[in-house]
């Protein structure tokens, strides 16, 4: 009981220390900018053709819907071309084996996770093309003003940086952990697998069964898995996370990242040395390799 105590308390504080990064970074970085009279070279310098992801960068993936009635419904992936199923509800795992229900929670958020890196890899290369064209339409002008708005920077540069992804083992860690195996109240009733805060009323949301510090706590609700995880994608981007960001250009190593996201959770190093202990005991590193099949792009 003790253990399961410290366990929940772990996952509560390494949630709310997230949206609070968040909440403190969007507080900090609103610029009162008339963002009609500048244009985009004036947003940064052009970048580089390398920047661009080359595969797959101008579709967004078809998904399968599927309804999970039971776990037999989960898809396991053995092959590391995948179908992108895109599971429309989540139900609890607790009672299967603790094998078979780490296989099956891992292979449940995987597609999400693809889905939601290919939709942010076509954003991404869209931005590229639009600050590298000299006369851009209107149409790609306004999409670039809502990246800028969305990654809480005007710098091309350091844009394309943010909407970048980090390995799906990172992801399907910190999944696990923050969502306690698929078992808080907030993944099972509202798809949100980190239990990001919502500080807006008229976006769907939950509200918390205790209050904060005397306040009322509300957490998102998302329609699928994969919406969460664009969030989640976002929150790193523009979050107290630069140093990651920094690394993320450089290695691809999930177990030398992780040192980085030390300002995810409260508990700091113990939480990052957590997150490498849980990769590598789950293997999880098999899972970067796994891609959305190309006949669904």
């Amino acid at each position: 009981m003790i253990k399961q105590f410290l366990t929940i308390a772990t996952l509560t504080i390494c949630a709310s220390a997230l949206d609070n990064s968040y909440l403190m970074e969007i507080s900090k970085q609103v610029e009162s900018y008339n963002a009609s009279e500048l244009t985009v070279e004036s947003r940064g310098n052009i970048v580089n053709s390398h920047e661009l992801e080359k595969s797959s960068c101008t579709q967004f993936v078809k998904t399968v819907p599927r309804k999970i009635s039971t776990p037999s419904d989960i898809k396991i992936f053995k092959e590391k071309k995948i179908e992108p199923i895109q599971y429309t509800n989540t139900i609890s795992l607790n009672k299967l084996q603790t094998s078979e229900k780490k296989q099956k929670f891992f292979n449940m958020i995987l597609p999400a996770i693809l889905i939601s890196k290919q939709r942010l890899k076509v954003k991404r290369n869209r931005v590229y093309t639009i600050i590298n064209t000299l006369n851009p339409t209107a149409e790609d002008i306004k999409f670039l003003e809502k990246q800028y708005d969305t990654y809480k920077t005007t710098d091309n540069k350091e844009l394309l940086s943010r909407m970048k992804t980090h390995p799906v083992s990172i992801v399907l860690a910190q999944a696990a952990i923050e969502s306690a195996w698929g078992e808080s109240r907030f993944f099972k009733e509202g798809n949100n697998i980190f239990g990001m805060w919502s500080y807006n009323k008229d976006e769907p949301r939950i509200r918390a069964r205790k209050n904060r510090k005397g306040k009322v706590i509300y957490v998102r609700k998302y329609a699928t898995l994969s919406d969460a995880i664009d969030h989640y994608f976002e929150v790193i981007g523009r979050g107290a996370y630069k140093n990651f960001r920094k690394h993320r250009d450089i290695t691809k190593d999930p177990l030398q990242l992780v040192k980085y996201l030390v300002n995810y959770c409260e508990l700091k190093e113990k939480y990052t040395r957590k997150l490498k202990r849980f990769i590598i005991a789950n293997k999880l590193r098999r899972f970067d390799e796994f891609r959305i099949d190309k006949k669904y792009i």
